[in-house]
């Protein structure tokens, strides 16, 4: 009698486990994969949102909102997966051990201008002095620039929004710190690390690449700058024929020089998991073997990212 109650345990037991393992798969395909954040990994995985819906015989909604957001969302569980095109920073990784992060591929910020301005490089000390306000007319800015009118001559200024990893990147690299101004949709900058005064001159916000490559074609004044794998994919886009990528003292963006380490403004494109849900972690597993295939990894080069080995 007390051997057939053993057997009777270990077969319920063995049930129950079957059962939640059997939850678990049906769980992974009961709904969508969600995965948000970086506007600049999401315009990445669109481009494999194909293979990734094959791979996981699942349809992927692919939410662009931001890193900053997308880092908050997936560590309160409310999506599958997040994305970011930064680090967690050290006060993001104590306040939510248990995120995960995967490094998709390497990206960078590329600064682009109207090609009518007829500026195809600029050095980092005059990007900071220019989105600084100390540099304020095109044409003290370059000895090539066409006679413009005054009021062409003017450089507007343009940036990622304050919850998009490119802003980070882009505040760390020129150096640079912000203030918003109050209910609306620009900041103002300075020289991080000292006390001086904010510019006056204002710098507007956008959050999508689109807008800030329209920007540039309507605009002839104006700067802006976006993701480097974003832009190459318009390379035959006639589009793009009206924008002219900046080189960096004196080093042209490109999967050589991203690679090479010559071109400073490279940042990584990350996947984050949260490693308490069962469903994020499945997922994430099955996201970092798939993203290693040569497939998935050649796919990543010919569109303009360097993929992580």
């Amino acid at each position: 009698m007390h051997f057939r109650a053993i057997q009777t345990i270990l077969l319920v037991t063995s049930s129950l486990i079957a059962c939640k393992v059997t939850a678990l798969e049906e769980d992974l395909n009961a709904k969508p994969i969600f995965i948000a954040g970086s506007t600049s990994v999401s315009t990445l995985l669109i481009d494999l949102k194909s293979e990734l819906s094959q791979e996981f015989g699942n349809s992927i909604q692919i939410r662009p909102m931001g890193s900053d957001k997308g880092i908050i969302a997936i560590a309160d569980n409310v999506i599958d997966i997040g994305t970011s095109s930064r680090y967690l920073t050290k006060d993001e990784q104590q306040r939510w051990p248990f995120l995960r992060q995967i490094v998709l591929a390497q990206d960078a910020i590329t600064f682009f201008v109207n090609k009518n301005l007829n500026i195809d490089e600029l050095s980092t000390s005059t990007l900071s002095a220019i989105y600084q306000g100390k540099l304020t007319k095109w044409s003290n800015v370059s000895p090539h620039t066409p006679k413009l009118s005054n009021k062409n001559d003017e450089i507007l200024l343009f940036s990622k929004g304050t919850t998009h990893g490119s802003f980070d990147v882009f505040l760390e690299y020129l150096q640079l710190d912000y203030i918003k101004e109050p209910d609306s949709n620009f900041i103002r900058l300075k020289n991080a690390g000292n006390r001086g005064l904010f510019s006056e001159q204002k710098v507007e916000l956008y959050d999508q690449f689109n807008q800030a490559l329209g920007i540039v074609q309507r605009i002839q004044n104006a700067i802006a700058y976006d993701s480097y794998g974003a832009i190459t994919k318009l390379e035959n886009d006639r589009r793009i024929n009206k924008v002219s990528l900046l080189a960096i003292d004196g080093v042209s963006p490109s999967i050589e020089t991203i690679q090479s380490g010559e071109y400073a403004f490279v940042r990584p494109l990350v996947l984050i998991v949260n490693t308490q849900s069962p469903r994020s972690k499945k997922i994430g597993d099955k996201l970092a073997v798939f993203i290693k295939s040569k497939k998935i990894q050649q796919k990543m080069l010919d569109i303009g990212y360097l993929p992580v080995k």
